[in-house]
């Protein structure tokens, strides 16, 4: 801050009265003027520490929300794949009228599979600085998010390690199973393997507990978010800063033009790659290749997807509507085989051009509604760069997000 005051002029004839009066006006102005200056950078300083304190409250708190949600998920899907785990075990006499979608999801359902992989980068960040806790300045608060860690590192210690969270098929048990089936591969025998396994003692008793096991994520989600509120009303957090919060910190770049958006973008992965080309008209054209390996063959299918339509903008979001009529070409002329597998390779080939098949059926069968993708999309300051945020169905309702580069001609 620049603060001028009227200096004295020594240059004039001065008496002794006015000489001590400008010396006393000059040590006042210097001593005001240090004042305000550090004075001000004080103010600032602790403005700032304010906020970063903030920001790591609520970095806290986002953490104990996704947790809740996590554990919520988990309810729901216990309960989901527990029910048809019980209507296979009803209908085994009928299991051949039973899809094999369900019947993959139960025999899923039954791995034995660490379910304690909670990520814990937010509570390493929490706790490897100390200026954390200062900045927050709040002993209720620290002492309740220490509480948090605290049961949430107990509780996946407890479901690592009770039995009754461990699924009854082994990895062991999954060796054994595929040494004994064509091509070692299990889904080809599901229904009998089913048959086999679903009457077992320890698959019953892991069904038996699935309640158990609903109860405690449903209690764990329910006190975690009674902790979140908690964390919330004592630092005077509004839903609204929170998600104002997640909101910046969700994605880089800013939001793009309907211009900037406007040619086309690709996305290379191992294996995959993707293309989207954006037309003045609005409408789109997006190819998937995608190289599918598997071990009764050498080289690779390559599976071609084309989905055609058009797009919009409404508000920050872009709109994609596909067309029910996509095509899929499955390419086989790559790969080589010895004789013995060609039935192998075969039927592998044919069940999957019959399940897309299927899948355009079912497109087809859809609204315009229900084949509409709503997508947060930014770009960098390159205008080279795109990230698409999807909310995805098929991963829960989770944020699925990709990275696409511009294609110049």
């Amino acid at each position: 801050m620049n603060v001028k005051f009227k200096m004295p002029k020594f240059t004039r004839h001065l008496t002794n009265k006015t000489f001590w009066k400008e010396l006393l006006l000059t040590i006042l102005a210097t001593t005001i003027s240090i004042i305000l200056t550090f004075g001000t950078a004080h103010v600032i300083e602790k403005r700032q520490k304010a906020k970063a304190g903030r920001q790591s409250a609520m970095m806290v708190i986002h953490d104990i929300d996704q947790n809740v949600e996590d554990m919520k998920t988990r309810a729901e899907l216990e309960e989901k794949y527990f029910n048809m785990a019980q209507y296979v075990t009803n209908h085994l006499d009928q299991i051949d009228s039973i899809s094999e979608d369900t019947l993959n999801s139960v025999y899923s359902f039954l791995l034995d599979y660490d379910i304690s992989q909670t990520n814990d980068s937010k509570e390493k960040i929490f706790h490897s600085s100390q200026d954390s806790w200062k900045n927050i300045d709040n002993a209720k608060f620290i002492d309740l998010v220490q509480d948090f860690y605290y049961y949430r590192r107990l509780y996946d210690e407890f479901m690592k390690n009770d039995l009754r969270f461990k699924g009854p098929i082994t990895p062991e048990d999954q060796y054994q199973m595929m040494l004994h089936r064509p091509n070692y591969d299990l889904t080809s025998d599901i229904k009998n393997i089913l048959k086999q396994i679903l009457l077992d003692d320890k698959v019953q008793l892991y069904l038996i507990h699935s309640p158990y096991r609903v109860r405690l994520y449903q209690a764990l989600a329910d006190e975690w978010q009674r902790m979140s509120d908690k964390g919330k009303f004592i630092l005077g957090i509004s839903d609204e800063e929170l998600n104002e919060y997640i909101e910046k910190n969700r994605h880089a770049g800013r939001q793009i033009k309907e211009k900037e958006l406007l040619g086309k973008w690709t996305s290379k992965s191992e294996g995959s790659t993707e293309e989207i080309e954006f037309l003045k008209d609005h409408t789109f054209e997006y190819r998937l290749s995608q190289h599918i390996i598997n071990p009764f063959y050498t080289g690779s299918i390559i599976a071609k997807t084309i989905i055609r339509g058009t797009w919009k903008f409404e508000g920050d979001s872009l709109i994609r509507i596909n067309n029910p009529d996509f095509e899929y070409d499955f390419d086989s002329s790559q790969i080589t085989y010895i004789p013995a597998m060609k039935d192998s390779v075969e039927s592998y080939i044919a069940n999957n051009k019959k399940m897309t098949k299927e899948i355009i059926m079912e497109e087809a069968k859809k609204s315009p509604a229900m084949r509409r993708r709503a997508y947060a999309i930014y770009i960098d300051d390159t205008k080279q760069k795109i990230e698409m945020n999807f909310n995805s169905e098929i991963q829960n309702g989770k944020v699925s997000t990709a990275y696409m580069v511009r294609v110049n001609k």
